[in-house]
């Protein structure tokens, strides 16, 4: 599977206002002030929390990312007086903020609303606790910033086991896929596979918006997975454990019979156990792709059989056994 000439989608920067418009029912957000400044640009999945700052420290301020404030820096300010908040203050705003989220519902003073108004940075407002707050948009923001891709083939919830099947146009990747849906397996996107890597380790196949659970099959036409099996044998995200590409039987190709030695495929720098299967007239491929799931599980938890078996004919070559 080539990998170098996938195109990789990578967010550069997000607005506030997409911000407020995906988590504003999840965390009950509400703009306090600094309304005009809802188009200003977040750069980086990381959170701050000013308290630093707001003590005067700002040699290492992270003044690019969203500014979570709770209990700790509302108190902090109202124990200043008017004059030494609004010094602190200047010190801040005298970085590009692109916002600041208060939690607990808590309201802070007037001086620091207004200079929030007066410079354009917004404030918004959740009533859940400052963790929950903390938790929820460091997952929104990884999720939007994370790289993404678009890969021809299927991918397919096979045992528990993320499967993406690749393969060149016509090889049989769709009627592998449902032939393991008619197995009672999940099939997740056919033709058009989504590719995002959620964390350093983790690269998940989602389904297109558009196309969904929809699939292709020359001679048939268009045919709706969850319609025709049930939402039963559908899922919309899968984290992918194992890549199998289909490739047509060449009698001058040589193929792995052993399973001693494992292959693997960088896919948006997530590393992944990698299995070619050839193709030719009378292999069933649904089953083999069940056995190599359930054995990439097996690996999983340790247990390797080609390694054991191996080992088991040393151990008898070396004590001279037949």
């Amino acid at each position: 599977m080539d990998t170098h000439n996938l195109p990789i989608n990578r967010k550069n920067s997000i607005a506030v206002a997409r911000l407020l418009d995906a988590m504003a029912d999840d965390l009950e957000l509400e703009v306090l002030c600094g309304f005009q400044g809802i188009g200003r640009s977040v750069y980086t999945s990381d959170i701050n929390r000013p308290g630093l700052a707001l003590g005067g420290y700002l040699d290492y301020f992270a003044s690019d990312r969203v500014q979570i404030l709770g209990n700790t820096e509302i108190h902090y300010m109202e124990q200043l007086s008017a004059a030494g908040l609004q010094h602190r203050l200047e010190g801040m705003f005298s970085f590009e903020i692109p916002a600041f989220l208060l939690s607990r519902n808590l309201t802070p003073s007037h001086i620091f609303m207004d200079m929030c108004n007066r410079r354009g940075i917004p404030v918004l407002r959740s009533r859940k606790s400052t963790d929950e707050v903390i938790s929820r948009i460091i997952l929104f923001l990884a999720e939007e910033f994370s790289p993404e891709t678009i890969v021809h083939g299927s991918a397919v919830d096979c045992y528990g086991v993320g499967c993406l099947i690749v393969g060149a146009p016509g090889i049989g990747k769709s009627e592998t896929a449902l032939e393991l849906v008619e197995r009672g397996h999940r099939i997740v996107a056919d033709d058009v596979v989504a590719l995002k890597r959620r964390r350093e380790d983790s690269l998940y196949a989602e389904s297109s918006p558009v196309i969904e659970h929809h699939m292709e099959i020359r001679g048939i036409g268009i045919i709706d997975i969850k319609s025709v099996y049930g939402v039963g044998r559908v899922r919309n995200s899968k984290r992918i454990g194992l890549v199998v590409e289909l490739e047509e039987w060449s009698q001058e190709s040589e193929y792995d019979r052993t399973g001693l030695t494992e292959e693997f495929v960088t896919v948006l720098g997530v590393r992944i156990p990698y299995l070619l299967i050839p193709v030719r007239p009378g292999r069933n491929l649904a089953i083999i792709l069940e056995v190599a799931a359930l054995n990439h599980r097996l690996k999983e938890l340790g247990v390797h059989p080609a390694q054991k078996l191996n080992e088991r004919l040393m151990t008898l070559m070396s004590n001279g056994d037949a």
